[in-house]
Parts: structure tokens; sequence; C-alpha cells
């Protein structure tokens, strides 16, 4: 009788043992399970800071764009005095003026944000090319409002003291500075 009840006492014991085991087994697992997951707090950090930063670099690449807009008109406006410029020197005459005297190529800013290039002949002036700004971007002040590059010569003249223009929009402003052989800074 005793070997039997010491072997009923070794299956329970090993029948314990093993129960224990798979108890362990299952509580660690569940531990596990939930150890693999973000808590709120986690997410919500993680999402802010995300924000921030998208915030951060839309507003600057606003600011990038604005910046490259007024870069652009003001280059568009250099691009029109170096037609000007070249065409004086090269004395090429547009279709309207073929059978007239060419004097020169006038450059005139109308304010708001209209600018144009005309071919000065003997009968007057013909338009060649009229170019406006952007929408959000003006000419807030031009000391002189028509330039002439003269045909022969190769001068320039401004009706006024400098050829500083200045173009304003998104809160900024970009000067323009024509000096007297033509040349756009």
């Amino acid at each position: 009788m005793r070997i039997r009840l010491f072997n009923c006492s070794i299956v329970q014991l090993l029948t314990k043992k093993i129960a224990i085991s798979e108890r362990k087994r299952a509580k660690q697992y569940s531990n596990e399970a939930m150890q693999q997951g973000f808590t709120l707090v986690e997410l919500i950090v993680v999402f802010s800071v995300a924000a921030v930063i998208s915030v951060i670099g839309i507003a600057a690449f606003v600011s990038y764009n604005q910046t490259q807009s007024l870069n652009t008109a003001a280059g568009d406006i250099a691009n029109m005095f170096n037609v000007a410029k070249s065409r004086a020197a090269s004395g090429v005459k547009p279709s309207s003026c073929s059978s007239q005297t060419l004097s020169g190529y006038q450059i005139s800013i109308s304010m708001p944000r209209t600018y144009q290039l005309d071919a000065v002949c003997s009968s007057g002036n013909y338009n060649i090319l009229t170019n406006t700004l952007p929408s959000a971007i003006s000419f807030s002040s031009a000391n002189s409002t028509i330039f002439t590059f003269y045909v022969l010569t190769g001068g320039l003249t401004m009706n006024g003291l400098d050829g500083t223009i200045v173009l304003s929009g998104f809160d900024k402003n970009k000067s323009i500075t024509v000096d007297l052989s033509g040349n756009v800074r």
C-alpha cells in the first residue's frame, strides 16, 4: 500500500507542478501581450510632437514660397530690362516700326502692378510686351517710372533721380536698382 500511496503522491506532485508551470506561462504571456501596445499618453505625446513639427514646417514653406514669388517678380522685371538693353544695343526693329526710325526701347512702370516694354519710333511708341505682377505683389515705390534705352548711343535715361524700384508683397520688400548703364541689381 505504501508504494501505491507513494506513486499517487508522485503523480499528484507532477500534476501540481505542471499546473503551476502552466499558470506561470499563462501569466507571463498575458504580461507580454499587455506590453506590446502603446498607452494613450504615449500616443498623445507622439501625435502632439508630430503636429508641432508639421505646423513649423508648413509655416516655413509658406514663407519660402512667398519670398520666391517676390524674387521671381523681381527677376521678370530684370529680364525685361535686359531685353530692352540688348534690343537697343543690337538695333533690332520690331515689325510695327519697320518703316520708321527706331530711337530706342522704353520700359514704363504703371502703379500698382503693370509694366511694359515699348519700341520708341519716330512716329510714337509701339507696345512689345506688357506684364502684370502677381496679385499679392505690387510696386510700392519707383523713383523713376520710365526708363529709355537709346539705339545708337547705348545710354539709358530715367525720368527720376535714380533707378530704384521697390516691390512689396507678403509683408516683404524687394529693391531693384538700375544704374545708368542699364545694369540691374
